[in-house]
């Protein structure tokens, strides 16, 4: 495991998601190009990432590329933040939440709980831990927490 103190990188990762059904009845195209795992062309203009995942990219492989080193570092003493950030409808809360009961379709933030819990579980049962999670959302220039009931 990489050393979290000395590794402070922030890494941009670009998930793409398939065309919706609308967006198929209007007769949409889908552009992007990918080239290797990081890189997408676009209007014949190439865009470089850390990593990029296609369409077809499973919820699994999303959260085993972008979260589970964060989580490690998180459960070894260090601070960890994931950001998604894209238009209306892009896929942020797909990819952030999936779906809760679903272990193929769950996104990135019940795989977390799912880790870290699991790890709590297996720890001497004298052990006390104090967990604090942060969720929210800006838009429209506007913080809304998102764990809020």
């Amino acid at each position: 495991m990489a050393d979290a103190s000395t590794e402070c990188n922030i890494k941009v990762l670009c998930r793409f998601r398939p065309l919706n059904q609308s967006e198929i009845l209007r007769g949409d195209l889908f552009i992007p190009k990918f080239q290797g795992d990081d890189t997408v062309c676009v209007g014949g203009k190439s865009y470089a990432f850390d990593r990029v995942f296609p369409t077809n990219t499973t919820q699994e492989q999303v959260y085993n590329t972008c979260a589970k080193q964060i989580v490690k570092d998180v459960l070894g003493g260090y601070n960890g933040t994931i950001f998604a950030y894209g238009q209306t409808a892009s896929g942020k809360t797909h990819t952030m939440e999936g779906k809760l009961h679903d272990p193929h379709q769950m996104g990135i933030i019940p795989r977390i709980a799912e880790d870290i819990f699991n790890h709590i579980f297996a720890m001497d049962e004298n052990l006390e831990f104090h967990i604090k999670v942060s969720y929210f959302e800006i838009y429209m220039d506007k913080i809304r927490d998102l764990l809020d009931g």
